[in-house]
């Protein structure tokens, strides 16, 4: 049985004018569920809510949980240029050691952006010192798949690892079903179904936001995205918590209590196989 890994993508998208947001106590209560449980989780923050809630970083550092960074604000990857990429990471980087000692070593990139269009980024990982990405979404996607990507964790031909996106194929299509709003919108007997069904080398990961708990959060139109997209990112969050505490909890399926960079570090992926792109 393979083990799922708990992953959480740090963001914020609820516009200034909203003067409440949730998304800092969310975070904590949700990472100290994990840690009562003997779970470090790897948290892939965006650099503008590091920057502006600095006591959060140091909160999830001090909790044992692995920092990992996710953009400055989440512009996917097809809308930067090397240069900007580059000065925001390095910056993340230094801010991250010089407030809590601890080396950045993991890239997600928003709304798995890493495609065969943007592969630059893989050499700059490399160059910048990161050890892994998990930013693949290896099947069709109307925004930025990759169907030509491996199913299975992989090494990139410069020594990074990916972790991509775990799938499972119903008939045409491809559902990346243990994160965000397939995991808030699919039943968990389906969820837990298609992970009896994982075959291979897979190490599942579910990726969860602080909005996908966020049942009090207020309607709003997201930037860049129709009202109907804004509902269906809005609706059937109340649930969310039973549902991953229930599948964590469950004996049913094996859960991994390391990080990404934790994994990596005792060995867990020495054997994988490159992937040239």
């Amino acid at each position: 049985m393979h083990e799922i890994s708990f992953t959480l993508d740090l963001e914020d998208h609820q516009p200034k004018e909203i003067k409440e947001s949730n998304y800092s106590a969310i975070t904590k209560e949700l990472l100290s569920s994990l840690k009562d449980r003997g779970i470090c989780a790897t948290v892939f923050i965006l650099g503008r809510l590091a920057y502006a809630d600095p006591e959060l970083v140091d909160y999830i550092a001090d909790n044992g949980h692995e920092i990992a960074y996710h953009s400055y604000q989440h512009t996917p990857l097809i809308n930067q240029t090397v240069s900007e990429f580059v000065s925001e990471t390095e910056e993340f980087k230094e801010f991250i050691h010089a407030r809590c000692g601890m080396e950045v070593k993991g890239y997600r990139a928003p709304v798995f952006s890493l495609t065969s269009k943007s592969t630059w980024v893989v050499d700059c990982l490399k160059n910048l010192g990161f050890c892994y990405s998990s930013s693949v979404l290896p099947a069709g996607s109307p925004l930025y798949g990759f169907p030509s990507a491996p199913k299975e964790p992989f090494r990139w031909n410069n020594g990074i690892i990916e972790f991509p996106a775990p799938i499972h194929k119903l008939g045409p299509v491809s559902i990346p079903f243990l994160g965000g709003i397939y995991f808030r919108y699919l039943p968990l007997s389906l969820i837990k179904r298609f992970l009896r069904s994982m075959k291979g080398d897979h190490s599942p990961w579910i990726y969860c936001h602080p909005h996908d708990f966020d049942y009090k959060q207020p309607y709003f139109k997201i930037p860049g995205n129709s009202h109907i997209v804004s509902l269906l990112l809005w609706f059937n969050r109340k649930d969310t918590n039973r549902k991953l505490f229930e599948l964590i909890d469950s004996g049913e399926f094996k859960i991994e209590k390391r990080s990404f960079i934790q994994q990596i570090e005792e060995g867990k992926f020495d054997s994988l196989s490159d992937y040239v792109y």
